[in-house]
């Protein structure tokens, strides 16, 4: 059952019967030992036993499967949709070790996200296959806690998201630096930045997921650039990232959107609240709807498909500055019908898609019926009289509603768009 060890001042109490501590225990098959540290007592002694000669090299290969179909992702599914091990690579003992402590120590859902949107926009292929040399990206685990869990997780999987042009999600550490994409200088990830008392990602930190600045963006369907940005989170950036090369990658194809600018003042009214919801709410926070999140400083990006979807679709909340918010609609679906039709008629998938995400926000922007405001929470003269509900603030020089259909010429993009994260493709409605 298990073995009698000296106990120490720094052990933490250990589960025993008649004063044996309880390292390991069988179970029907013998990889199968129970999982919460209550149950296996001290690690320490565990992880010794597993690595000797009682359990060999298949037993531990065994256990590891095992362990990656039970385990559940937030959404349910099994952690082996996302995630696999090389069988042909990761044979050692000290390899299937570290990997069983990677899957049953450690949470996966956030790259998981990433790697299920990298997947959407074609850039790897489920469940990526971890092999011998991702593990050995890490000398060994005192390295491997010595970053935040997203970051050290990305550093094993981020090579299998390929960009297609010679470029991958590599990440690159030097010292207390780490890279992106490319091991230069000037591809550097600073985490944690100095941000503004107060500031949403600041109060809202993540320690496995901190915020991020870079100066990266995919340009022009060409290269790999500089720019200035902060995301939330270093999964946000990286969704972000690749969200930048799928749409300038190919910008033939992103033609497929519909804008609507709103007061920043009326946002706050507009739909219930709804879009001042989405900007101010903790940037970790799931959408309904959605599939996965991610938020970069000004902006937030609801993404509204699965793998289940034969094409991609997202929404951008951007706040210009200016008294303007924009919200844009993105999508690769199929139109189902002309170009003279409207886009609630053309892509109708994208569009059942985005009103549940955008609820009451959803008949302003589909059917150009302006949803009635909410009154002013408190005395302020925020508001205005303005008929069409949208204002007349400084800046917001789109008060007829106007509704954008996806009529820019990528030709016309504005380059100051992309290097300051105001658009994806193309121009938002002015």
């Amino acid at each position: 059952m298990g073995n009698t060890v000296p106990r120490r001042t720094t052990d933490e109490a250990s589960p025993s019967v008649h004063g044996q501590c309880l390292d390991f225990i069988h179970r029907d098959d013998r990889y199968q030992l129970y999982d919460e540290a209550k149950d296996i007592g001290r690690l320490r002694t565990a992880a010794r036993f597993v690595g000797n000669d009682h359990f060999p090299a298949q037993t531990l290969r065994s256990r590891l499967n095992w362990s990656l179909h039970r385990i559940r992702l937030a959404d349910g599914t099994p952690l082996d949709t996302v995630i696999a091990f090389d069988p042909q690579s990761v044979t050692e003992k000290r390899l299937l070790v570290a990997a069983m402590w990677m899957v049953e120590q450690q949470s996966w859902d956030e790259v998981a996200e990433v790697l299920r949107w990298a997947s959407q926009c074609a850039c790897c292929t489920l469940p990526v296959n971890i092999t011998a040399a991702d593990i050995n990206k890490h000398a060994d685990k005192t390295v491997y806690v010595s970053l935040p869990r997203v970051l050290a997780q990305l550093m094993v999987v981020g090579r299998h998201i390929d960009f297609g042009d010679g470029s991958r999600l590599q990440l690159f550490r030097h010292g207390h630096h780490v890279r992106a994409i490319n091991d230069e200088p000037g591809y550097r990830l600073d985490f944690n930045p100095p941000l503004p008392p107060g500031h949403l990602y600041l109060q809202r930190r993540l320690q496995d997921d901190p915020p991020v600045h870079n100066v990266i963006f995919y340009y022009s369907g060409r290269w790999w650039s500089a720019g200035y940005f902060t995301y939330s989170s270093l999964s946000s950036c990286t969704k972000r990232l690749i969200l930048s090369h799928f749409v300038d990658d190919s910008p033939d194809q992103f033609h497929n959107e519909i804008s609507r600018q709103v007061s920043h003042r009326w946002h706050q009214y507009v739909g219930g609240g709804r879009l001042h919801a989405l900007l101010n709410q903790s940037p970790h926070t799931p959408v309904d709807g959605c599939t996965t999140t991610f938020s970069q400083h000004g902006g937030r990006y609801p993404v509204l498909t699965n793998n289940s979807h034969n094409f991609v679709a997202w929404i951008v909340i951007w706040d210009r500055g200016n008294n303007r918010v924009v919200v844009t609609v993105w999508t690769t679906e199929a139109a189902a019908s002309g170009e003279g039709a409207a886009f609630k008629d053309r892509f109708p998938q994208t569009t059942a898609l985005a009103r549940a995400a955008l609820e009451a926000v959803g008949p302003d922007m589909f059917d150009r019926q302006q949803p009635q405001p909410q009154p002013q929470q408190q005395g302020g003269d925020d508001g205005d009289d303005d008929e069409d509900g949208h204002g007349e603030g400084e800046g917001d020089d789109d008060d007829d509603g106007d509704v954008d259909e996806g009529d820019d010429d990528d030709d016309d993009m504005d380059p100051n768009d992309v290097q300051d994260g105001n658009g994806c493709s193309g121009e938002y409605s002015e």
